[in-house]
């Protein structure tokens, strides 16, 4: 049951690298630096600690710790853009990858 879920897991990340690749390239016009994606894969290890635990308030939490890093009044539309479509990507992979792992595994 591990390994399926490390299948998945690994399956996701490869399919969130290629969404966020063209996400950046869209809303920034380059690739950029590689810290964002580790911050990324960090976050949604995050998720999936608490949904699969059923700590499902982590998402909450995750919510509240992610504007409270972001409260910034100069910042720009379309970074404000691309944080807000970075993280529903990010959430809706981990929720996608949490529900298949559940009814399939």
């Amino acid at each position: 049951m591990l390994l399926s879920f490390i299948g998945i897991y690994i399956v996701s990340e490869i399919l969130a690298y290629f969404i966020f690749r063209g996400v950046r390239k869209f809303y920034l016009g380059s690739f950029g630096s590689n810290r964002p994606m580790w911050n990324g894969i960090i976050e949604r290890l995050f998720l999936y600690l608490c949904l699969l635990s059923g700590i499902y308030h982590g998402l909450v939490l995750f919510g509240a710790l992610k504007i409270g890093t972001r409260i910034k009044t100069e910042e720009n539309k379309i970074s404000n853009d691309y944080f807000l479509i970075g993280n529903m990507i990010s959430v809706g992979i981990v929720l996608l990858s949490v529900n298949l792992y559940q009814k399939w595994i």
